[in-house]
């Protein structure tokens, strides 16, 4: 049996930059008059989907108004627990204040995404190949490999003043989100006028 062809990260990097090309254009017709703070790709390498999602300034504001304060709340709670100063590093910083909302769920554009592409590989996860590279650190190996791929065509979309096409807000978030976390993960800011 023939072992299916490893993913090719630089052709999906390529096939993301043309995607998303196409996706903030869909974006920029479809965002009205509000200024958009937050861009975000969310991507499941192992079910093959990406979906463009973004949110406006006003919503994404009281977003993390809201957060904030269900993370102040939170603490308090965590805090009384006997062990909780074991992981205390990590719970602040997960519960740390943020200026924006990371929770792309709950964006404007989040419900019925503005555009949307699959890259499926299939073939290749179900294989011996796979299993053998698919051993130790923080993500899967394809999730991990995706990351970077993801990244650095958001990164080239940013250097090639794609999101120029959008009505921003001051300032820009670009990233990316995995279905695994709430939060999204921003790889770059872009700001307006920029």
């Amino acid at each position: 049996m023939t072992t299916p062809p490893a993913p090719d990260f630089r052709a999906l990097e390529e096939r993301i930059v043309t995607e998303l090309r196409a996706g903030l254009a869909v974006l920029a017709a479809e965002q009205g008059g509000e200024p958009l703070s937050v861009v975000v790709l969310w991507a499941d390498p192992y079910k093959g989907w990406y979906e463009l999602l973004a949110d406006t300034q006003a919503r994404n504001e009281a977003g993390a108004r809201a957060r904030n304060t269900q993370m102040a709340a939170l603490l308090a709670e965590v805090a009384t627990r006997p062990e909780a100063w074991k992981t205390a590093r990590s719970t602040s910083h997960k519960l740390r204040a943020l200026s924006f909302d990371p929770r792309y769920g709950d964006y404007t554009f989040a419900e019925d995404p503005l555009h949307t592409f699959d890259v499926s590989y299939d073939a290749f996860l179900r294989s011996d190949e796979y299993t053998a590279l698919n051993v130790g650190g923080e993500d899967g190996w394809l999730e991990g490999h995706e990351r970077f791929a993801i990244s650095q065509a958001l990164l080239r979309l940013v250097a090639e003043d794609a999101f120029d096409v959008l009505h921003k807000a001051a300032l820009l978030r670009v990233g990316y989100a995995y279905p695994d976390s709430s939060d999204a993960v921003i790889v770059a800011h872009v700001a307006a006028g920029a």
